[in-house]
């Protein structure tokens, strides 16, 4: 049903879960089949840990219709950003009536027994946002590519605005695979369209908030920064606010603030001004993830376990269709 390795790039559309996995290591392959799901599907559990973050406020409501209209339940946890909050709600379904799981593991190494013990009971473990020893599939955002998008259209940017030079802030995240990835591709797009641009500091950072305090640090310190590219759209939102609480005008012709992942906040003031140092962003659909990740369980409970890779977007203020990304994510 879905889309594997596509790059759609319609306008300039994107957000961090990318397109032509070029990059994406395969950590794993699928569990063996004596560990497969049997019998009906009828209650998946979602396990999101970052709940605080908006595109789980978007996404959830959808999961949990495309579910109903197959008949399946869904279940959410509330692991509220902790590793051990997840383990624990983990390993308390483990014997529950939950036919499969599709996890964004927080610490992939920390799951992997509690990973083997689902597929071993019979039940779909599917690993959101990257790959484990002991999955039974995987859904992915075509991680490295989305980034080296993003990387690349700052870098064309710069060199269109700035000659291809100034200061840049990478806001990155190595705690995570698909963060690792993007980071790296991010680094190799913004290389290749403008070698000159000069990365004063990359600091981790997933939240507003971590943004936030992340750009202000790094501001006081270079107060001509010209870029911020951040491996998440949440990040980027920090970065924005911080920039405009030091000073500098929402239509500042020389600064290109980018993320990965879509953000309302962010894809509002591109709405509001095609001027708006938000600029870009790189992400999927809400309405096409809801739907794979119900598919990619169904498919696995009829056996069906490859790997699924949806395509990526890079939206900006020049996107035709920005307002229904606006939608997609709850504006």
């Amino acid at each position: 049903m879905f889309i594997p390795r596509t790059t759609i790039i319609s306008g300039l559309l994107a957000i961090g879960l990318a397109a032509t996995l070029t990059g994406c290591s395969t950590a794993s392959g699928n569990a063996p089949a004596s560990a497969q799901a049997s019998g009906p599907l009828d209650k998946v559990l979602f396990d999101y840990p970052f709940t605080s973050l908006p595109v789980y406020a978007a996404l959830t409501p959808q999961i949990q219709q495309k579910a109903k209209e197959r008949g399946i339940t869904v279940e959410l946890t509330n692991d509220n950003s902790d590793l051990a909050t997840q383990v624990s709600n983990l390993t308390t379904k483990v014997n529950s009536d939950v036919d499969a799981v599709v996890s964004f593991p927080m610490d992939p190494a920390s799951l992997e027994n509690i990973a083997a013990q689902y597929t071993a009971a019979g039940k779909i473990w599917v690993t959101y946002a990257g790959d484990m020893k002991a999955q039974t599939t995987s859904l992915k955002f075509s991680f490295h590519e989305s980034g080296r998008l993003l990387g690349e259209s700052a870098g064309q940017w710069a060199s269109r605005t700035t000659g291809g030079r100034g200061k840049v802030l990478v806001i990155e995240d190595q705690l995570t695979q698909i963060g690792r990835e993007r980071t790296d591709g991010i680094l190799e797009g913004l290389k290749t369209a403008a070698p000159n641009m000069e990365i004063v500091a990359a600091q981790q950072g997933v939240t507003p908030e971590q943004g936030l305090s992340v750009t202000s640090a790094v501001l006081s310190s270079n107060p001509d920064l010209t870029m911020v590219l951040a491996a998440t759209g949440d990040g980027a939102q920090g970065a924005y606010q911080a920039l405009l609480s030091a000073g500098r005008s929402d239509s500042d012709a020389r600064t290109y603030v980018g993320g990965l992942d879509g953000n309302l906040p962010l894809m509002k003031a591109m709405s509001q001004s095609k001027d708006s140092i938000a600029r870009g962003l790189v992400t999927v659909k809400p309405e096409e993830i809801a739907p794979a990740i119900v598919e990619i369980v169904v498919e696995a409970s009829e056996g069906r376990t490859a790997p699924m890779d949806l395509p990526v977007y890079l939206v900006t203020a020049e996107t035709p269709d920005l307002s229904s990304f606006i939608s997609s994510f709850g504006g």
